[in-house]
């Protein structure tokens, strides 16, 4: 890809990653990934992690980096009100004028939020923070405030046994979620050392790196970078790919790997992803893009795969879920080797071909090709449709009824 012009925003965003080098020890992609994500609009990260490995903290730095003191955070170990998270009724106004007139929270109205412990929440406060981030508003005594633009971070310890369940869409409106992982014997060393520098008050010493105004330039800068056709495809093809299924998974209450049983493609992701990720995970991996793309001037699809762990991992529900981590990386090395199968074979020329005119031959190519390739087939599955309306074909020959799947 062609580079971009540099912004002079850049190398705030860069002096925002030094300081938080300086005061936060290890899970460097992770920061990496983090960082890219503040830059858009309306983003919200999902922090998980046990008990001491600095989730609070991360949030702190990150907010105290961007908003000075101007951010607001709620506990899900308190007992959190309605009036802190959407607001309350002004009771004079109520007693001398019978008007209704709300004060809204501080924590709807702060461009910073933080969620310390969003998995101990009550569900009442949740649906409030979940419509918040669906509709970008929120609604008490039957008026509405309207939320501008906003950075929301929240952590968790999913472990913890004081936990409510929370519902699967509410995970699903956070952008990336992020595991982080315990310090090592030399990072331990390193923390102490700064805790001694900094007087045991990390959060206090960080820095307010940007002024009012700048993350606005900044998220319409990235709003405004264009991506490649190319890599706008790449995407769509590789959720595409934790979406797919030939029997119909979205609408079967035939559970895995009872529905795999017999399939042709039980070799591919699909037959590892018992809940496929929903929409969202593309249109933030293409705000992810633009976001890198703005700032260090190029992209290529290996850092798509890579930004993609952090997409996907809290949207897809794995058939073995015991370890998220592991199980979302070996599906996305399965995904790099596919898409150079995918390059190699030249299928979506091949594909974009028969969607101009029928070949008796390039169908026999794609058939052989789409028998390897679930994604592929879905699509030929489409042109068979319209060849058979035509006459082309007749059905007997097609590769759904070759799969055994009419």
């Amino acid at each position: 890809m062609g580079m971009v012009s540099v912004s002079s925003k850049r190398p705030l965003v860069e002096r925002l990653r030094e300081e938080l080098s300086k005061r936060f020890i290890g899970n460097e992609e992770v920061i990496s990934i983090l960082l890219l994500n503040l830059l858009h609009r309306k983003s919200t990260t999902l922090i998980r992690a046990p008990r001491g490995t600095g989730k609070s903290t991360l949030m702190l730095l990150v907010l105290k980096g961007l908003f000075g003191d101007e951010f607001v955070v709620i506990s899900g170990a308190s007992e959190v009100k309605r009036g802190e998270v959407v607001g309350r009724l002004h009771i004079p106004s109520l007693e001398k004028k019978g008007r209704e007139k709300v004060l809204w929270a501080k924590f709807v109205r702060a461009q910073g939020k933080g969620i310390d412990e969003v998995n101990r929440l009550n569900p009442y406060t949740t649906a409030n923070i979940h419509h918040l981030m669906q509709f970008g508003e929120v609604w008490a005594y039957g008026q509405k405030y309207t939320v501008e633009d906003y950075t929301l971070i929240a952590n968790e310890n999913p472990g913890d046994v004081t936990t409510f369940i929370q519902p699967p869409p509410f995970y699903d409106r956070f952008d990336i979620a992020l595991y982080l992982s315990s310090l090592t014997v030399s990072q331990k060393f390193a923390l102490q050392e700064l805790n001694n520098d900094y007087g045991y008050d990390l959060i206090k010493s960080m820095p307010r790196v940007m002024e009012p105004g700048d993350l606005a330039e900044i998220r319409r800068e990235v709003e405004e970078t264009g991506v490649e056709p190319g890599l706008i495809g790449f995407i769509n093809t590789l959720v595409r790919d934790f979406q797919v299924c030939v029997r119909g998974k979205e609408h079967s209450s035939v559970p895995l790997p009872v529905l795999c049983e017999g399939c042709h493609f039980t070799r591919f992701v699909c037959s590892r992803v018992k809940e496929p990720p929903s929409e969202r995970a593309t249109l933030i991996l293409l705000q992810l893009v633009k976001a890198k793309k703005w700032l260090e001037g190029k992209v290529e699809e290996k850092d798509v795969i890579e930004m993609a762990k952090w997409v996907l991992i809290h949207r897809t529900g794995f058939l073995n879920p015991e370890k998220p981590l592991k199980e979302i990386s070996e599906l996305l090395e399965r995904e790099r080797e596919r898409m150079f199968e995918r390059e190699s074979r030249k299928q979506w020329f091949i594909l974009n071909e028969l969607y101009n005119g029928f070949s008796p031959g390039l169908y026999r190519t794609a058939k052989e090709i789409a028998a390897e390739d679930n994604v592929f087939a879905e699509e030929l599955f489409s042109l068979e449709e319209k060849w058979v309306r035509e006459g082309r074909i007749s059905r007997e020959e097609t590769l759904k009824v070759g799969l055994g799947l009419e």
